[in-house]
């Protein structure tokens, strides 16, 4: 949802400025902070099982959702606003819904660290660095601008009390240890959108965020930027935390054996005062085409790490070996 607002000195249009936590009047320049992203007040921590009675559903301003027939994502917007552009695949092709009255809103925001020129410079960074990457990759890629949005994130808190059994080998014995110990898991990500959950890599780049560093929900955080309506609710996020929730915990388990590691971890969890924050997060979206292929890149918008997809030659594979391989023994 991009959410816009008007200049106090000349009535222009004000939009956020990533990393100074104010708005900037594009036409004069005035600068207004925003006090809930300068704040220490702490976001904060929802009850789960009273989600549906405690959450908010007010954006800050009157909402509609907005799909894209041609990728079918989902985003928020201002109701007033007339016409929209997928952040996810540039379509013009968008069509408003119902309004957003009955949408959860988010309860957190971690705004914009990472200017849409610093993105730039991570991405030609980050192309040229690819092994596998045709050589004049980074040269002839035909990229797009980057498009900045904010996607939906679950975080999750939760006290554990954990009993597991697992075996290590000493001495040419196999030796079997169990135990019990109690675990508060604190911020638990969870992804809630299936555009960006689909791609492992692109998955990767959404859960990099410092969470600790999230601000109370402001719109202003929002003015000039979309943002993307929830495509896994609370509910079906944390059923799906199962298999990324055990294997965090039977690391912990490890944890406790000093100097040993344990294999075959079987587990058995109890789950106590589940709560959870809704963040709403910030990523630059881009696409470029090569060779009339289309590939997709993520941008943290608050920590710079960048992942994707690229085109791979082996031919440059092959002469980037021979070169390795001829420079260990002196020959260039």
């Amino acid at each position: 949802m991009e959410h816009t607002k008007k200049c106090p000195s000349c009535g222009g249009t004000m939009l956020f400025n990533p990393g100074f936590n104010d708005l900037v009047c594009q036409s004069c320049g005035h600068r207004e902070v925003i006090p809930e992203l300068v704040s220490n007040i702490p976001v904060e921590e929802m009850d789960f099982l009273k989600a549906q009675h405690t959450a908010s559903h007010d954006w800050g301003m009157e909402a509609k959702v907005v799909t894209c027939r041609q990728c079918g994502a989902q985003t928020i917007q201002n109701k007033l606003q007339l016409s929209g552009l997928c952040p996810f695949c540039g379509s013009t092709t968008v069509e408003a819904g119902d309004p957003a009255q009955d949408i959860m809103a988010p309860n957190g925001v971690i705004p914009f660290k990472i200017t849409e020129n610093r993105a730039l410079f991570i991405f030609k960074d980050w192309i040229k660095d690819r092994f596998l990457a045709p050589e004049l990759l980074a040269r002839d890629a035909q990229l797009n601008k980057f498009y900045g949005i904010y996607v939906p994130l679950f975080t999750f808190d939760v006290l554990t009390i954990n009993r597991f059994t697992g075996h290590y080998n000493e001495n040419n014995r196999t030796l079997f240890k169990s135990g019990r110990f109690q675990h508060q898991v604190d911020d638990f990500p969870v992804v809630a959108s299936k555009q960006l959950a689909s791609d492992k890599l692109l998955l990767n780049v959404i859960k990099d965020y410092r969470t600790s560093e999230a601000k109370p929900y402001t719109p202003d955080a929002l003015a000039g930027f979309p943002c993307e309506h929830y495509s896994i609710g609370l509910a079906e996020a944390w059923n799906g935390i199962g298999s990324e929730m055990d294997f965090y915990l039977k690391n912990q388990a490890n944890k406790q054996v000093e100097s040993k590691y344990l294999m075959g971890i079987q587990m058995a969890t109890e789950y106590y005062n589940l709560q959870y924050k809704y963040l709403i997060v910030p990523v630059w979206i881009n696409s470029f085409f090569y060779d009339n292929k289309l590939y997709t890149i993520v941008i943290n918008g608050q920590t710079g790490k960048i992942d994707g997809q690229w085109p791979k030659s082996f031919g440059t594979f092959a002469k980037k070996s021979a070169q390795f391989i001829l420079g260990l023994y002196g020959i260039k």
